[in-house]
C-alpha cells in the first residue's frame, strides 16, 4: 500500500540525502586508503605490509560501494523527476523495467515499494560508513603502534 503522493518527494529526498552523505564517506574511505598506502611504503615494516593488505581490501570493497552510491544517487534523481510527472507506482515500474532490461536486477527485486528502496539506501550508507570507520582505524592503529 502506497502512502499519499505528498510523502513521495520527501522519501526520495531522504534517500538522496543519505546517498549524498554516503558519497562523502566513500570518498573519505578512499583518501584514508591512499594515505595508509603512502605511509606504508614510506617505512616498509611488516606491520605496514599488513596495513596495506587490510586497507587495500577495504578500499576495493569501498570502491564498489562508491560506484553503487553514485549510481543510486542518479537513479533516485531520475525517480524524483519521474514521480513529479506520474504517480509513484508507474515511476517505480518504469525504473524496475529499465533496470531489468540492463540486467542489473532480476524479477525478484522488481516491484519493491519506495519505502523498501529507501531502507536499502540506508543499509548501503551504513555499510559505507562502517568501511570508512574500519579504514580510518586500520591507519590509526598502524600509526599509533609505531609502524609509521
Amino acid at each position: 500500500m502506497n502512502d499519499t503522493s505528498a510523502s513521495v518527494p520527501f522519501k526520495i529526498a531522504s534517500a538522496r540525502g543519505l546517498l549524498d552523505a554516503g558519497l562523502i564517506v566513500s570518498i573519505c574511505t578512499q583518501v584514508a586508503a591512499w594515505l595508509g598506502l603512502a605511509l606504508a611504503f614510506a617505512l616498509g615494516a611488516w606491520l605496514c605490509v599488513a596495513v596495506v593488505c587490510v586497507s587495500g581490501a577495504v578500499a576495493i570493497l569501498a570502491l564498489w560501494l562508491l560506484i553503487r552510491v553514485a549510481l543510486d544517487r542518479r537513479l533516485f534523481g531520475a525517480l524524483a523527476h519521474s514521480t513529479a510527472l506520474t504517480n509513484e507506482d508507474d515511476a517505480l515500474a518504469a525504473l524496475d523495467h529499465a533496470l531489468q532490461r540492463l540486467g542489473w536486477i532480476d524479477e525478484t527485486k522488481a516491484g519493491r515499494t519506495l519505502d523498501a528502496r529507501v531502507r536499502g539506501v540506508a543499509r548501503l550508507v551504513r555499510l559505507v560508513t562502517l568501511l570508512a570507520i574500519v579504514q580510518v582505524l586500520v591507519v590509526a592503529v598502524a600509526a599509533l603502534s609505531g609502524a609509521f
